[in-house]
């Protein structure tokens, strides 16, 4: 199977929310943000996102759903003490009326202590490997998509390539007669050694021949089409193809003096850009 580059996955499980997003990218890059207190377990994701993905830019984004957290408050009971004594020291000292309040308290933080409990890990494991088969399945959706299209490009490829070969013969014998009947016409004119003449003519033919692109061409995109069907990471093998087919049609639209010839080659070589823009969103 194909699979996309792009897409996006999440999965709540307990206090975790983890967000997975992909984009497109030649390697491996990536992105994670969790919070401070599962900072030490950075390594332990980031494995579990290498054995998954092989390609791509990869944000993880874990987050704690604050009301859902638990912890133990503790409080500073000596400084507790020290402060009430304070209190009586003062009240005595400027003879302030009235009682000491435990309001009186309620401003210093320092008083409470407060304990965060150590997060389950198997659960944020379970919540980040939730998120990115999500994300998986997303990227092989996109990926059958992306296929789907290669294969429509690729069909109309081949059967102008097949339009190619059927008119490269008759251009070519066209083209060659034509030559040499107008060469004869020069060599009668200017009384020239024409088995010389006709030597230069069979060299220069052999040159503008493109027969032997347009079989590499067949081959090539007979390959590619294998590569799409036999799915997995082929994104490498499909662009290293496509530079070949890219090669070939350039030689053709050099070598030719057709005009319909060097027409279809260039329609050939729209529908390879066409087919190079949707792989750079593969794996």
């Amino acid at each position: 199977m194909i699979e996309s580059l792009t897409g996006y996955g999440f999965s709540e499980k307990g206090i975790f929310r983890v967000e997975a997003k992909s984009l497109n990218h030649r390697f491996l890059e990536i992105n994670l943000k969790l919070p401070q207190i599962l900072a030490s377990h950075e390594i332990e994701i980031r494995n579990l996102i290498k054995q998954k993905f092989y390609k791509g830019k990869i944000d993880v984004i874990v987050s704690i759903n604050q009301k859902e957290k638990t912890g133990k408050v503790y409080l500073n009971k000596n400084l507790a003490k020290q402060l009430y004594s304070a209190f009586i020291d003062l009240k005595k000292e400027l003879s302030i009326l009235g009682s000491i309040d435990i309001s009186m308290f309620s401003n210093f933080k320092e008083l409470f202590i407060y304990e965060e409990e150590e997060p389950d890990i198997n659960t944020l494991m379970l919540a980040v490997s939730e998120a990115l088969e999500s994300l998986h399945e997303m990227r092989k959706r996109e990926g059958e998509i992306i296929k789907q299209s290669l294969i429509e490009i690729t069909n109309n490829l081949e059967n102008k390539i097949k339009d190619l070969e059927n008119m490269v013969d008759v251009s070519y014998n066209t083209y060659i007669n034509s030559l040499k009947n107008r060469v004869k016409e020069i060599i009668a004119e200017n009384n020239l050694d024409e088995k010389r003449v006709l030597e230069q003519i069979i060299l220069y033919a052999q040159k503008i021949d493109i027969k032997e692109e347009v079989d590499r061409l067949r081959s090539h995109i007979t390959q590619f089409r294998e590569n799409i069907l036999e799915g997995g990471m082929v994104g490498k093998k499909l662009d290293f193809l496509l530079q070949e087919i890219n090669r070939e049609i350039n030689t053709v639209m050099a070598k030719t003096e057709d005009f319909q010839v060097k027409t279809l080659a260039i329609d050939i070589k729209t529908q390879t850009e066409r087919l190079k823009e949707q792989i750079q969103n593969i794996q």
